[in-house]
């Protein structure tokens, strides 16, 4: 979700247009980063680690969840270093958000099962909504377009019988929340 958030911000953000070398740079990260994370959950599947790859059972949820943490905290370390290219603090704000949502859960979910999907998703709509008040712009067909499909992704994780209703709504505000707060407390 961080890369789709990313794309969605540069559709609507003139920031990234003004920085391509940026916006590339902070792209590719994010694609290692989404890669080197399936990968891995797609390894501890194959391994007998995690019972199936919606890792419907919450107590297999903490390892998966904190190695794709791991993967968030690197990427983030790369941003901060100040070796890489400059990132915007809005952007650094955004990853912030991500790995603040992603360690919370972990604790969250030891005792309620929240959506991670929902959980991306909300992330999403915070990091948009944050941006566009700190640019003075809305964007509120990107908005509307991303809670639509936060609307399909949860009734799909309902209709799978993965989750409850309180665990995608949950997830989703928690997302949304956790990232536009890291946001607007960066920049």
């Amino acid at each position: 979700m961080p890369l789709f958030t990313l794309v969605t911000l540069f559709a609507v953000d003139e920031v990234l247009h003004q920085q391509p070398a940026m916006f590339l740079y902070f792209a590719f990260i994010l694609l290692v980063n989404t890669l080197g994370a399936a990968v891995s959950l797609f390894l501890m599947y194959r391994r007998g680690l995690i019972g199936d790859l919606d890792i419907r059972n919450r107590g297999e949820r903490w390892l998966p969840f904190t190695v794709v943490l791991v993967y968030y905290v690197m990427t983030l370390f790369v941003l901060e270093s100040g070796d890489a290219v400059h990132t915007p603090p809005l952007y650094v704000g955004m990853l912030r958000g991500v790995v603040a949502a992603i360690a919370t859960a972990i604790v969250i979910t030891q005792r309620f099962k929240l959506s991670m999907h929902l959980l991306g998703v909300g992330g999403l709509v915070g990091a948009v909504f944050a941006a566009g008040q700190i640019h003075f712009t809305p964007h509120l067909s990107a908005l509307a377009l991303w809670i639509g499909i936060a609307g399909l992704v949860g009734a799909s994780r309902l209709a799978l019988r993965v989750h409850r209703e309180e665990e995608v709504y949950a997830g989703f505000l928690w997302g949304a929340v956790v990232v536009y707060l890291a946001v607007m407390w960066t920049v």
